[in-house]
């Protein structure tokens, strides 16, 4: 599914916060992030591509901040002047092909809640039936109207944009009424079709209009999904007032005022407000704007008629510059000095550069500032300063896991941007390992055994040991990382706060690494069970569906599994087998052997059988629907729970077809055997065999994980030399590198 968002339109609305050249769609909330920025990062884990649809006067600041989502695939697509949603959209569907999603959202809106992620997939669902599916919110006091959506079911049986106060105040009580959010989720067939009937003119004659008016008031082809969440459109000072709350506590005393409101952005100015009634006043670092409440809007006005180069300036800019390391605000600035105040986001980092004419000086207020000069690595505490002289090669760094808060004090004959002078270098780049050696989480569960430990000398705390999850970020149960800077830290720990630097463009959503890898040990059978899509999965149990990959690392004669029925059932004689414990007569059986692989799509019903040893490649998730447990006992004498209805909503009911999902032939390539076990759009899985040396190239697509099965090695990149052996888990970073591997072994390397 790809994004559009729409992050065009004027920025005065909210003026002096938001200006003409800085719209309120990138204006910093309490968060840290924009509104902006949250929109990407509220749709990354359902859509994988963007488009930004923004005016030509913002793309750089669209730019900027979408440096912070390094390798996400987007596209900005400009316009010269606002002409309404309409036409944007237009150009996005005939860019698109007619198969794709698209999820349709203003940049303006703050969503937040667990309902949303319930909306989008339901909303997916009526989506495939050919719906234009709306988003309806319930919210009180809606601060614009995108419009009203009657609905029945959900079905929509009236859309009508932008209605009037009096009409909305009348709607509004009705149960069967929401107020459209202003997302749109549909096929762009649905987009196509609908443009073709009710607006063919746009295809010759670019008309300024918004997609309410073009097609939604029009189509007999809508449907509605409630979005139960926080929802509000920022779109005058009352919204804005009721998400900043640090904005209204910082520097204001009011006395005895009434219906009164003071947002003050300023650090270093204090606003009393004295017997006021029905007043806004909003205090910038370079400007301030008081008026009436009923006539807030009267800025643009205001602006039209007192436009002179002399006003420009506060009007079109903010002393507030917004980068993807953190910000600069200018306090004062004379002819031959400026002072700004810096502030240098936990794990960021300016450019290297220098300046010709101008000196330097920062003074650290909070945090721990690190200067990288010639000469070495400085680290200035809260309290000290350093001073950087003209022509000095330099880069400004926070490496700390909090924000750093100092002031810079420019001097000199040239203070403007134009005096400096970049190194060419990849500003995000934080000096970090290649190679990361893995401790596993163990399980107990009561079907393992001792393999685990007595084969690869695990250390794992239990009498028995079911599996050794190698590569997991999961919250059941993480890696730690072994060894360096990073010694016991859990794995998820440490992708939360290097996560893109270190996964890879295509690992899109850093609060969900993708993969999980784990050896199983099933002394005893496992249960019969089923795993959910990813659709279920995040309705049901917020994380990812579990499509996943077994490796038979090995066997005993006559060992077996099962996969998926043989043959086609229905639901009514699944649920009669269950109740009568005889749900293995439908299933396929299916012998194997070490060297063996077998996927096991989403909801495939499955079981691994006992004798067999596994190595098991995964969707990071820890979702499961047993469907059948031989009425076995845990060690408190209870049968472990079933989750029949679950199991049912996700089965797949025809008969197992055999797919090999990527499956080849090994080759010989010079002495290392090679054969890829797996390819899908989860993860790819390629085994090794070594007997002298191999070399990998890696790339800035994907991390690198490498189990080994059996031997002795050792892994080389750039400087660093570890040793491995069999059952040893490693991480290798993204990034354009060399991995060799010298010994005799084999192993797995797995990325996406």
């Amino acid at each position: 599914m790809k994004c559009v968002i729409l992050a065009g339109g004027f920025g005065d609305r909210l003026w002096p916060l938001s200006r003409k050249k800085f719209p309120k769609q990138f204006l910093t909330m309490d968060s840290g992030n924009s509104l902006f920025q949250d929109t990407i990062t509220r749709n990354m884990p359902y859509c994988d591509g963007f488009y930004i649809v923004t005016n030509t006067a913002y793309q750089e600041i669209v730019e900027g901040q979408m440096k912070q989502f390094q390798g996400i695939k987007y596209e900005v697509l400009l316009e010269q002047e606002a002409m309404g949603t309409a036409p944007a959209l237009y150009a996005v569907s005939r860019m698109l092909p007619k198969e794709e999603e698209l999820l349709i959202s203003p940049a303006d809106l703050f969503v937040h809640g667990d309902g949303y992620m319930y909306a989008i997939y339901k909303a997916k669902e009526l989506s495939a039936k050919g719906k234009g599916v709306l988003f309806g919110t319930r919210a009180e006091e809606p601060s614009t109207i995108y419009g009203y959506i009657r609905y029945k079911g959900n079905e929509v049986i009236r859309f009508i944009e932008k209605p009037s106060l009096s009409l909305a105040e009348r709607i509004f009580s009705d149960d069967d009424i929401y107020w459209n959010s202003g997302m749109l989720l549909c096929s762009n067939e649905f987009l196509r079709k609908e443009f073709k009937e009710h607006t063919p003119h746009l295809r010759k004659t670019i008309e300024r209009i918004h997609v309410e008016k073009a097609i939604l008031e029009h189509s007999k082809n809508l449907a509605v999904v409630p979005l139960r969440c926080k929802w509000c459109d920022i779109s005058n000072f009352d919204t804005y007032e009721s998400l900043a709350q640090e904005k209204q506590d910082q520097n204001v005393i009011s006395y005895a005022c009434e219906n009164t409101s003071v947002i003050n952005t300023t650090s270093h100015q204090l606003v009393v407000t004295n017997h006021l009634k029905n007043v806004y006043v909003i205090n910038t670092n370079d400007a301030i704007y008081i008026t009436d409440k009923s006539c807030e809007q009267d800025i643009k006005g205001i602006m039209a008629l007192e436009s002179t180069d002399k006003y420009n300036d506060y009007f079109d800019v903010t002393p507030m510059v917004y980068r993807p390391w953190g910000t600069r605000e200018v306090i004062s600035q004379e002819h031959g000095y400026r002072v700004r105040k810096l502030h240098v986001y936990a794990g960021k980092s300016l450019s290297k550069h220098s300046h010709s004419k101008r000196n330097e000086n920062y003074s650290v207020v909070k945090g721990i500032l690190s200067v990288e000069l010639e000469d070495g690595i400085h680290e200035i505490h809260a309290g000290e300063s350093i001073n950087i002289l003209p022509k000095t090669l330099h880069r400004i760094y926070n490496e700390t896991s909090e924000d750093v808060v100092a002031i810079e004090v420019d001097t000199g004959a040239e203070i403007d941007e134009q005096d400096m002078i970049h190194l060419d270098e990849d500003i995000e780049k934080t000096e970090l390992p290649n190679i990361y050696r893995l401790e596993p989480a163990y399980k107990d569960y009561l079907w393992g055994g001792n393999r685990l430990v007595d084969v690869f000398h695990e250390n794992s705390p239990y009498d028995v040991t079911a599996e050794s999850w190698k590569l997991s970020a999961h919250k059941d149960g993480q890696s730690r990382i072994v060894g360096g800077e990073f010694d016991h830290t859990y794995f998820g720990d440490f992708l939360r706060e290097y996560g893109s630097k270190v996964c890879g463009w295509k690992n899109q959503s850093e609060e969900r690494f993708p993969i999980l890898i784990k050896f199983i040990d099933a002394t005893n059978p496992l249960s019969v069970q089923v795993h959910p899509f990813d659709d279920y999965a995040f309705v049901n149990e917020n994380e990812f569906g579990k499509n996943e990959m077994w490796y038979i690392m090995d066997a005993e004669p006559g060992a077996y599994l099962y996969c998926g029925f043989s043959r086609d059932v229905s639901k009514e004689e699944i649920q009669k087998h269950i109740e009568n414990h005889t749900i293995t007569e439908v299933l396929n059986r299916v012998e194997v052997q070490k060297g063996d692989v077998i996927f096991i799509p989403a909801g495939t019903i499955h079981a691994i059988g006992k004798g067999l040893l596994i190595c098991e490649i995964q969707q990071n998730s820890n979702s499961t629907y047993r469907v059948y447990d031989y009425e076995r006992m845990d060690t408190e004498g209870k049968c472990r729970p079933l989750h029949i209805e679950k199991a049912l909503d996700v089965l797949s009911l025809e008969k197992y077809q055999l797919d090999a999902y990527g499956l080849e032939e090994p080759v010989k390539e010079g002495s290392t055997t090679i054969q890829k076990l797996c390819l899908c759009k989860y993860f790819e899985c390629t085994k090794y065999d070594v007997e002298e040396e191999i070399m990998i190239y890696m790339d800035d697509a994907s991390f690198g994980s490498i189990v080994f099965l059996s031997g002795e090695a050792n892994i080389i990149c750039q400087e660093e030399n570890v040793e491995a052996k069999a059952g040893d888990s490693f991480f290798i970073s993204a990034g354009r590198k060399v991995l060799t591997i010298q010994g005799v072994c084999e192993f797995i390397l797995t990325n996406i």
